[in-house]
C-alpha cells in the first residue's frame, strides 16, 4: 500500500494546500497551508471543521486567518511563532484554546462573532498577549440584526526588579493594560468595568492610544453608559487636533466622517488633520476633509459697504 493509500485509508486529505483528518464527529485541521490569507472551510463534505491540531498555523507566513463558526477548539502552540500574523477572526463556539497557542505571535486584531450570548475565549486571549490588542465584537439577534463594539485593550507588561538591601525581587505592572484584561466575569467582557478605568489609561497610555480608546467607544457605542459617554466625548473634543492626526495616519476614513457625523470636529482639529493630509499626501483623504471644511467652517462672505 502506497504513502498516499494509507493516508486515505486513516482518513487523512489535502484540501487547498491544507491538510485534514476525518474525526467521529467531524473533521480536525492537521496543518494549514502556507499562505498569507488562511480561510479555513466551515465544513467540508457535509462534515464541520471542529478542531485545529496542535502547531496547526505555526511558523506558516499567516498575515489574517479566519477561522470557521463551528470551530471548538485550538490545540497548544496553534500559532507559534506567527511573526507576521495581524488579524484573526472567530466565533463564541471555540470556547478551548491550547496552551501557549500565541507565543512568538504577533497578532494585533481580533474579531469574534457571537451567535449564542456574549461569552468568548477573549478572556484568554488578552491575557496571553500583552501588546496592544484591537478587538472587534460582532452580536448576531435572532432576528438577523447585529451589534457590534470595538474595542483596544492597551499594551502592558511586568518587570522584575531585584530590591538588593531586603534581598526581594517585586514584580512591576507597567500600562494600564493590566487592568483592562481583567474587566471580565464568567467569560464575559464587562463593558461598565472596562469603561471605568479611562481616567487611568489617559494618565499611563500615550495620548493616541486614550484617544483610540475613546474614539472606538463613541463610533461604536455598545453598552455605552451616558456618564462613559460623556467622559470619552470631553477627552475627544479636547484632543480633536491629535484625533485627526492619529486617523489620518491610519487611513481610516470611517473615523474621520464619524467626527463630522458626530460633531466632534472643531476648526483646529480639521485644519491639522488636513495639514497631515497634504503631508502625506493622501488625495482622497486630503479631498474629503476639505469638503468637510467648507461644510463645516464656510468662510464668512464679505461685505461691502457704499
Amino acid at each position: 500500500m502506497t504513502e498516499t493509500e494509507r493516508k486515505k485509508e486513516a482518513g487523512v486529505f489535502t484540501l487547498e494546500g491544507a491538510r485534514y483528518r476525518r474525526e467521529p464527529g467531524g473533521i480536525l485541521l492537521e496543518q494549514a497551508a502556507d499562505t498569507e490569507e488562511v480561510r479555513i472551510p466551515d465544513e467540508i463534505e457535509g462534515e464541520p471543521v471542529r478542531w485545529a491540531a496542535p502547531y496547526a498555523f505555526a511558523r506558516t507566513r499567516a498575515v489574517r486567518i479566519e477561522l470557521p463558526p463551528r470551530m471548538e477548539k485550538i490545540g497548544n502552540y496553534s500559532f507559534y511563532r506567527c511573526f507576521g500574523l495581524r488579524s484573526l477572526s472567530f466565533s463564541d463556539a471555540l470556547t478551548d484554546v491550547g496552551s501557549g497557542a500565541f507565543n512568538g505571535c504577533g497578532l494585533r486584531g481580533i474579531r469574534i462573532d457571537h451567535y449564542r450570548g456574549e461569552k468568548s475565549s477573549l478572556k484568554f486571549l488578552v491575557d496571553e498577549l500583552r501588546y496592544a490588542l484591537y478587538v472587534t465584537l460582532v452580536y448576531h439577534r435572532e432576528d438577523g440584526t447585529e451589534e457590534e463594539a470595538r474595542l483596544l485593550f492597551p499594551e502592558h507588561y511586568e518587570e522584575a526588579v531585584e530590591n538588593t538591601p531586603a534581598r526581594i525581587v517585586e514584580t512591576h505592572y507597567h500600562g494600564s493594560g493590566g487592568d483592562y484584561r481583567q474587566c471580565f466575569y464568567d467569560r464575559e467582557l464587562n463593558f461598565a468595568e472596562y469603561d471605568r478605568l479611562f481616567p487611568r489609561a489617559v494618565a499611563e497610555e500615550s495620548r493616541e492610544d486614550a484617544l483610540q480608546l475613546a474614539a472606538l467607544r463613541l463610533g461604536w457605542p455598545y453598552r455605552l453608559g451616558e456618564e462613559a459617554r460623556d467622559r470619552y466625548g470631553t477627552y475627544l473634543r479636547e484632543n480633536m487636533a491629535c484625533a485627526g492626526k492619529v486617523y489620518v495616519e491610519r487611513q481610516d476614513m470611517r473615523m474621520l466622517r464619524f467626527f463630522g457625523q458626530a460633531g466632534y470636529w472643531d476648526q483646529e482639529g480639521l485644519e491639522a488633520a488636513i495639514d497631515a493630509a497634504a503631508e502625506r499626501k493622501e488625495t482622497e483623504i486630503l479631498g474629503f476633509l476639505m469638503d468637510e471644511r467648507r461644510r463645516l467652517f464656510p468662510k464668512k462672505k464679505k461685505v461691502f459697504e457704499l
